[in-house]
């Protein structure tokens, strides 16, 4: 039997699910614009009165009715994910509506600008470089570590405040909510094999560690990219080197810090960072396809075509 399209698909699971559940909750597809313009299908569920539904992203489910999975166990799966949200608590809406209650829970991350511009015009945001710092509520869940809240235009109207108290907000709580790791690259690798079942690969040692690469992210893997607008990372470990930097955007979940040998080899890693963006990573990853340079005597970061 032929299998139905995605947009066949979505208007029968929704059928499907609507059915078992009370008629009171409405189950609805809606876009959902997500990093870099992704367009996600979700399907939401609203009671009477309420202004915040759950998403359940219809993607994945989709794989699974193309792999074979029936159209009971889908239903079921998506059913069952719903009511566990609901009857655990899992977002706690009064307190994200209250502002006092919400703030110790606000964070930021990056973006890249230019692929976000038409989400931007909806979320408070603050541009830098070619990227964008926007802002987002980390939910403190053991089931569902490191889920995430945008922020839109719409919550600080809410909560009576401006961009610039959100983000000096954020600015105080993301580096003790994610605290950053710096690693050499090495070391992070061989621990990626190992997740894959992969044996521990022995990498021979640099001559000095002023030449290796080290990945900087947050304690969660989850966009530390955003570590290097901590206080002083970037300095005390290029003090610590006694080197320049160069930041490689591997994705928005962390970055590479490179010494810098020269002043033109940014051009090759650029093209390394391009190169990676396209073959490598999902769209929604994607941070930025710049060099960035970090100068130590003026504790400044600038793209690298800019510090030549």
């Amino acid at each position: 039997m032929e299998k139905l399209n995605f947009e066949e698909f979505q208007e029968i699971i929704t059928k499907k699910v609507q059915t078992k559940l009370d008629e009171k909750i409405t189950v609805r597809v809606t876009d959902v614009t997500k990093n870099n313009g992704v367009i996600l299908k979700g399907m939401t569920f609203t009671g009477e009165g309420e202004t915040i539904s759950p998403t359940i992203y219809l993607e994945q489910y989709y794989d699974e009715y193309q792999m074979g999975r029936s159209w009971s166990e889908i239903v079921d799966r998506i059913i069952d994910t719903f009511r566990f949200g609901s009857k655990n608590n899992l977002f706690d809406v009064e307190a994200f509506l209250d502002f006092e209650k919400a703030k110790e829970h606000i964070a930021f991350k990056l973006v890249n600008y230019e692929k976000n511009e038409k989400l931007l015009e909806t979320i408070p945001h603050k541009k830098f470089l070619d990227m964008a710092v926007v802002y987002y509520y980390l939910l403190n869940n053991d089931e569902f570590e490191n889920a995430t809240i945008l922020i839109y235009n719409n919550h600080l109207e809410r909560w009576g405040v401006d961009v610039d108290t959100l983000d000096k907000i954020a600015k105080e709580n993301t580096p003790k909510l994610l605290e950053f790791e710096l690693r050499p690259i090495a070391e992070v690798l061989n621990e990626l094999l190992q997740k894959k079942g992969f044996p521990e690969v022995c990498m021979p040692e640099e001559e000095s560690d002023e030449f290796g690469m080290y990945v900087l992210s947050n304690s969660s893997k989850v966009f530390g990219a955003a570590s290097i607008l901590y206080p002083d990372v970037l300095k005390n470990f290029a003090e610590k080197l006694d080197r320049d930097l160069y930041i490689l955007p591997s994705s928005v979940h962390e970055v590479i810090l490179l010494p810098k040998r020269s002043e033109t080899e940014w051009e090759t890693l650029q093209e390394m960072v391009k190169e990676v963006n396209a073959t490598q990573l999902e769209e929604v990853e994607i941070l930025s396809d710049s060099v960035y340079s970090y100068t130590k005597k003026d504790d400044c970061l600038l793209p690298a075509w800019e510090v030549v």
